[in-house]
């Protein structure tokens, strides 16, 4: 039902998007040196995130970690803090564990066999194949949203396609020659020109081989995946402060959220009332009564949960005991432990005014 494209055709297809990418590429700093190193950071990052917002993290990444060797010698809280407000920090926690594992296993060298690389944590079928023919010049597909749409019109799939369709697809599309900058290219074009809304039809390079195009059916997309259902998680947090410190604690029942280090928080049960919980935290930290007051509600989403959070403010005049895995912070040190932009939108509450 499904078939790939014919030789012929394909070799038209490589020769004509080639040469539009060498004239149309933006010039992304991780594609001046597309070392294996800088080139796995970029597209961990890249991951369900735009370029653009993608820039500046990377940049200040480099810059901490320039080699593989400085990341895997980085603490958790230190990868994190580079990485805090680019989100999905699954993707930094399994950088930095392959990382580690590449220091300890492969001498540092990021693996040049497939086999190997997809052992790594974090490291699915995408970015190995991104990393491989970028860094390496190995002959490996890429399959993106913007790879799927760009197949999915130039083959005119109404209904969409099996993912291994997807796949073979860019498997039979890849060249021997240059597959990184093929790769790029073919995802370079759905970024830029075969849109999902609007493409831009007259200025696509290969418009003369697409289907869709030739039907009328410029604006077939691949069938959507079905959305994961979000859940909903009710969150008090205390800005406790005592002398110009701010109270953190390492242990959160709220695990999901990101760094060692965080403002302590409650997760509420369906009707807990938030005020009462939150005085009851200060209690078993400190071993006395707060008086808190309310700040404005706020919202904030990690992956697929949609936080509701309510932060309550109080201020201590003396140093009280309080329990382990606790500690009081100046403000000048707290916002780099603060990792989690949840932590920080709940801090610029307690701070602002």
């Amino acid at each position: 039902m499904y078939q790939t494209w014919p030789e012929e055709k394909t070799r038209m297809f490589r020769s004509r998007i080639l040469r539009w990418f060498a004239a149309h590429r933006r010039p992304f700093p991780w594609r001046r040196k597309p070392t294996p190193y800088r080139t796995w950071v970029a597209e961990v990052m890249l991951q369900q995130t735009q370029a653009r917002t993608v820039v500046p993290y990377y940049r200040r990444f480099m810059k901490r970690f320039p080699t593989l060797t400085a990341l895997a010698a980085a603490s958790p809280d230190e990868v994190l803090a580079l990485w805090a407000g680019l989100g999905y920090y699954r993707r930094a926690h399994g950088l930095h564990s392959a990382a580690r594992a590449i220091a300890r296993d492969f001498g540092g060298r990021i693996p040049a066999s497939a086999e190997d690389f997809r052992r790594l944590p974090g490291v699915g079928r995408y970015i190995c194949g991104a990393v491989l023919s970028i860094a390496y010049g190995l002959p490996e597909p890429v399959v993106d949203g913007n790879v799927r749409r760009v197949i999915s019109r130039l083959l005119c799939l109404e209904e969409g396609a099996p993912e291994s369709f997807y796949w073979r697809q860019a498997r039979a599309w890849i060249p021997q020659r240059r597959p990184g900058d093929f790769n790029q290219a073919v995802m370079e074009l759905g970024a830029l020109v075969c849109t999902p809304s609007r493409p831009r039809c007259a200025r696509c390079p290969v418009a003369g081989l697409c289907a869709a195009r030739a039907r009328g059916m410029q604006d077939v997309l691949p069938r959507a995946r079905r959305p994961q259902a979000q859940e909903t998680v009710h969150l008090a947090v205390l800005a406790l402060e005592c002398r110009g410190c701010f109270l953190l604690e390492r242990r959160r029942a709220a695990g999901f959220i990101p760094g060692e280090w965080g403002l302590p928080a409650k997760t509420l049960e369906p009707g807990e009332d938030a005020h009462q919980a939150v005085r009851a935290l200060a209690r078993e930290i400190t071993g006395r009564a707060v008086v808190l007051a309310p700040l404005p509600a706020f919202s904030h989403a990690i992956t697929r949960r949609r936080i509701a959070g309510i932060a309550f403010r109080g201020k201590l005049r003396t140093w009280p005991a309080i329990r382990d895995g606790c500690r009081w912070v100046r403000r000048r040190r707290l916002e780099r432990l603060l990792v989690s932009s949840l932590f920080r939108k709940a801090y610029k509450l307690a701070t602002d005014g």
